[in-house]
């Protein structure tokens, strides 16, 4: 398959990082490397699989080792042995008084990305719960992270803590049935977080919303099952199952709302 009639199978803001994906394969093939991709949020991991399943490569993720959102994949040559150590990612704890102050997944993101320079995409997961907070990050980046002592208001230390004490974030979802007039992106995203239509539009157009990991501007764009909005600064709409039309002629269709803590 020549590469333009791959580029027609995704979306046409996908071609940068298809093309990333295409030069780990070719690396791999070619070379007989081991390559260890940054994080990847799940629309990626599926397009890299895509690309690399019909070539003689091996692929492990680190949902393996724990199961987050954003995770990290290893393509290797078909002799490759294993080794976790090559994901090159560590799990790191935020240690704050807790009893006293609070800092926020926001706060964490910004602090680590401002005081060091790094990508976004050298960061993983950030679980933040009332006692302790924890983040994903390249493991080659540890003592930089480390040298940060402070987020927000808060006094911090941070240490390197096993994969095996991933704490469960306490963010919580709503599960609703809403009723909408379509399956427009705009009207689901007001009838979900009952919000005006005027608001959801301005949300959009103001490239707020992501869907599955794409920025998406187009007011009427239609929603599917399984779709996962995302609203920068606001939280998530997850797309359950369509149920069909009312005797009104509405869409009824199942919703998990998780709405960021200062918007509860």
């Amino acid at each position: 398959m020549s590469e333009e009639n791959i580029y027609q199978h995704f979306h046409s803001d996908e071609r940068h990082f298809i093309d990333r994906c295409l030069d780990w394969i070719d690396q791999v093939e070619n070379s007989y490397s081991v390559v260890t991709t940054y994080f990847l949020n799940p629309r990626e991991i599926q397009i890299l699989r895509t690309l690399a399943n019909a070539r003689e490569l091996q692929i492990f993720s680190s949902q393996e080792l724990a199961l987050t959102e954003l995770s990290k994949v290893i393509l290797a040559p078909e002799y490759y042995v294993f080794d976790e150590n090559d994901f090159d990612m560590a799990l790191l704890e935020i240690r704050f008084a807790a009893k006293f102050i609070q800092i926020s997944h926001a706060q964490i993101l910004g602090t680590f990305l401002g005081q060091t320079g790094v990508k976004r995409q050298e960061l993983g997961d950030i679980i933040v719960n009332d006692e302790v907070a924890q983040i994903f990050v390249s493991r080659h980046l540890i003592e930089l992270f480390k040298s940060i002592d402070k987020i927000g208001r808060a006094a911090v230390k941070i240490e390197e803590i096993p994969l095996t004490e991933l704490s469960e974030s306490q963010e919580n979802f709503v599960r609703d049935v809403v009723l909408a007039e379509s399956l427009r992106i705009d009207k689901i995203i007001a009838i979900s977080l009952k919000i005006s239509r005027n608001i959801a539009t301005n949300m959009i157009e103001s490239n707020k919303v992501k869907i599955n990991y794409l920025e998406i501007n187009k007011k009427d764009f239609a929603v599917n099952e399984g779709d996962l909005i995302s609203i920068r600064g606001y939280g998530r709409i997850k797309i359950g199952q369509i149920l069909g039309l009312t005797k009104k002629g509405k869409q009824k269709v199942e919703v998990e709302i998780t709405k960021n803590r200062k918007n509860k």
